[in-house]
């Protein structure tokens, strides 16, 4: 293959994962503490001393994770995190993170998320008295009903999240070897934060990757008819 076509088709799957992950962001729009997603592409070199030296595409899906706005519910199993840090979760499989903080209680009195996952605390399970008072969480995520301390949240940041995995469900997994930072997230009650993907800045962008697809289609066209009239003149 041709360095022309090969570039040419690197460009157009590079593309064509930018635009998934603009659907992905679209179709996210709604959803609690979601984080958009973007596409990069590396090129790098290849050296061997048997062979020419090459170059290769690397295609890479990255996560933003910066702030999404707060809206207020005035429900108060509802949690937002503003700055840096994730709420822990155990999943079926270990722990998992997330920044969703829509939670609610269990007939037990089990903080948990919609898919029925406990909330992890911060030294030991607690329990929440469904007839009590209202709790009250504070800033460090500190729970309280009445004048009773329930224990406070397990909160968990990393300083390289280009680590993190996304799982079913919207949940991100760390691996084992992977450090805590300290976590400057502080919660915000009767709150959830809204997904940081914008809809008219992801349709000007799926409009743009569009244009480019398109551009680079009709250039890979005009290859292919220039091999065409190169082989039809021997």
């Amino acid at each position: 293959m041709s360095s022309g076509l090969y570039r040419a088709a690197i460009a157009m799957v590079g593309h064509e994962r930018r635009l998934d992950a603009i659907a992905s962001n679209l179709a996210n729009l709604g959803t609690t503490g979601f984080k958009r997603e973007s596409t990069a592409t590396h090129e790098f070199v290849i050296a061997d001393a048997s062979s020419p030296v090459s170059r290769g595409i690397q295609l890479t899906t990255q996560t933003d994770f910066t702030q999404g706005n707060l809206k207020r519910t005035e429900r108060r199993y509802d949690f937002a995190l503003v700055g840096s840090g994730f709420f822990a979760v155990e999943g079926p499989n270990g722990e998992v993170l997330t920044r969703n903080g829509e939670f609610r209680l269990s007939p037990r009195g089990v903080l948990q998320t919609d898919e029925g996952y406990a909330v992890a605390w911060k030294s030991r399970g607690a329990l929440i008295d469904p007839n009590g008072e209202p709790i009250l969480v504070d800033g460090e995520g500190n729970v309280r009903q009445g004048l009773s301390q329930v224990g406070k949240l397990r909160l968990v940041d990393y300083d390289d999240k280009s680590k993190l995995k996304l799982t079913t469900g919207g949940f991100w997994e760390a691996p084992a070897d992977l450090p805590e930072a300290t976590v400057t997230a502080a919660v915000n009650q009767y709150a959830l934060e809204e997904s940081n993907a914008t809809g008219v800045e992801e349709i000007i962008a799926m409009i743009g990757v569009q244009r480019a697809f398109g551009s680079v289609a009709n250039l890979t066209q005009s290859i292919k008819q220039s091999y065409s009239r190169l082989t039809r003149s021997f």
